[in-house]
């Protein structure tokens, strides 16, 4: 989690009263906040990964003010009805630009620290070290409207990077610039690279690379242009919005700008709020505290969100579109301990509801891995974090539904598994020197997408089993399936199953009286090469909690 450093008496003119170390001591770990140090003028904090309007003194400031009681609900800035206009077309690997004004700021050392601070913090946390969001601020002095993010060859322009005295092409400042060499991976292979140009195609910035030095902020800065460029449109509008509020802090007037996109149109900032119904039962369900509806009106209104009832019970709640951590009723019962303060709620015992015990599904994974091992299986074990070539793209599957990680650190592991058997395979690969026949299993879960679940998805337990060597049939497969049925007193038939990872004809569904329970076959030959793989493989995948259920009919019918 980012260490963020601000000065007590720039916090204390942004709050507007003195603070003494003891509230600040008290107010920071309400706001998630663990204090590293106060020493002199400078505070020390640690803020959560998911609170990016944390990480300066300015949208700090408001928080200190909501829990001091000075200001309460959604926070004030000033709104221009003055827009300005942006004309967007990026690049398709970075293709969303959002851009805004702010006017009549008063600036000095420590604040551009901050809002530096701000920027470099988000870069590094939430926009995935400049991959996800990268943010500019720039002096308005000399941009002429409308401005224009475009893409350009990497030799087409030539401008004064941030530093830098001499003028240089974007290739340039890739192979010379400290940032550029930092963060040339993000453009690297690309035959053209983004760029933002005010209307007399003076360049602006080198986004996600860095700033023209002609517009470098400075003390004597007024009027503040913000850009953000991303691969994600949301994330872009919630950071512009959060740099935008945060500029204004520094008493500044806020100016929309129409981003112009294709077809499409997205106004930024964003100063209308999010909404969310809560339901006050869950100051009982989740936090234990009898609230009624409105004390938990006030709280939130100390943690700078608009509640307003809707019921006897429930609230609508509003809270500032650059709140990137509200997602769900729960994150409003924890705004409501937040203000309440943590330390301040009486701990009580509560009964167990009932003794403590190994959940059922475990008791009969551990059995099913027995015997296993007992028909001379060697159990492996692989990382449910997979790649979605993997699942699909050697198993010779059309691409299917899959969980991906949004900005993976690496292409090896940025999906979660839907099925266990391409790891079995891959296993096989990487130990073809150990001779056959090979008899390998895995108990895991897998992920599979499902809409209709309230986080889009369902974890499953399932069997896997391979059979590798010379002479390997479905009949060997067929062998294993059926004794470790008769295990469990479940009776299992087969039907007929065409499945492109799998031989026709050589492959079948696997179905209990209780529907269908997973699949058995032969490995497709064109699989089979694509793990270099030169003897046949049997494969099979099960559905545990589907065979407990069946274990436990049985059970009960004798």
């Amino acid at each position: 989690m980012p260490v963020v450093e601000v000065k007590l008496w720039d916090l204390e003119r942004l709050v507007g009263v003195s603070l003494s170390e003891s509230e600040l001591r008290n107010i920071l770990p309400r706001l998630k906040c663990e204090v590293e140090d106060i020493a002199g003028d400078t505070i020390s904090f640690e803020a959560t990964h998911d609170r990016p309007d944390l990480y300066s003194a300015e949208l700090l400031s408001i928080y200190v003010k909501g829990l001091l009681g000075l200001e309460k609900g959604l926070p004030k800035v000033s709104i221009s009805d003055h827009t300005y206009e942006a004309h967007i077309n990026g690049p398709s690997y970075r293709p969303y630009a959002f851009f805004a004004v702010v006017k009549g700021v008063s600036l000095d050392d420590e604040s551009i620290r901050q809002l530096m601070q701000l920027q470099e913090k988000i870069h590094l946390t939430y926009g995935r070290d400049r991959r996800k969001v990268s943010i500019g601020l720039y002096d308005l002095t000399g941009v002429e409207f409308p401005v224009k993010y475009s893409s350009v060859k990497p030799d087409a322009v030539k401008f004064k990077p941030l530093g830098f005295t001499i003028e240089m092409t974007p290739r340039e400042v890739l192979k010379t610039h400290p940032k550029g060499i930092a963060y040339r991976h993000l453009l690297e292979g690309q035959e053209e690279v983004p760029l933002i140009v005010d209307a007399r195609d003076q360049v602006v910035s080198f986004p996600p690379i860095t700033n023209s030095e002609d517009y470098r902020l400075t003390e004597n800065s007024k009027d503040i242009l913000i850009d953000v460029t991303s691969t994600d449109p949301e994330a872009g509008k919630r950071i512009i919005t959060l740099v935008a509020y945060a500029v204004a802090m520094r008493g500044g007037t806020i100016h929309a700008v129409r981003n112009i996109y294709r077809e499409d149109l997205r106004t930024t900032p964003i100063t209308e709020p999010e909404r969310i119904v809560y339901d006050t039962a869950l100051n009982q369900m989740l936090l234990g505290l009898d609230i009624d509806i409105e004390n938990t009106v006030e709280l939130l209104a100390r943690m700078r969100m608009k509640a307003s009832p809707l019921s006897p019970t429930t609230l609508s709640v509003e809270y500032p579109y650059f709140r990137v951590d509200i997602l769900h009723p729960v994150d409003i019962a924890e705004e409501v301990a937040m203000a309440y303060g943590f330390d301040t709620i009486e701990p009580s015992y509560m009964p167990p509801l009932h003794p403590g015990r190994e959940d059922g599904l475990e008791v009969f994974s551990r059995a099913v891995r027995e015997g296993m091992i007992g028909m001379g299986f060697v159990e492996v074990n692989n990382y449910i974090m997979t790649s979605k070539a993997l699942m699909f793209d050697r198993m010779n599957l059309p691409a299917g539904d899959i969980i991906e990680v949004e900005n993976p650190k690496h292409e090896t592991f940025h999906a979660l598994r839907v099925w266990i058997s391409p790891q079995l395979l891959a296993t096989l690969s990487a130990s073809k020197h150990a001779g056959y026949p090979q008899r390998i299993f895995e108990v895991g879960d897998v992920v599979i997408p499902d809409p209709m679940r309230e986080n889009k998805a369902r974890d499953e337990r399932h069997l896997a089993f391979a059979i590798a060597g010379r002479g390997v049939t479905l009949t060997d497969g067929m062998a294993v399936l059926k004794t470790l049925a008769s295990q469990f007193g479940v009776e299992v038939t087969y039907q007929p199953l065409e499945h492109p990872s799998l031989i026709q004809g050589r492959s079948a569904k696997i179905y209990s009286k209780l529907g269908e329970l997973g699949i058995i076959g032969e490995v497709h030959p064109a699989v089979l090469q694509s793990f270099e793989l030169k003897v046949p493989v049997v494969i099979c995948e099960l559905d545990l909690s589907h065979l407990k259920r069946c274990f436990e009919e049985c059970r009960k019918a004798s």
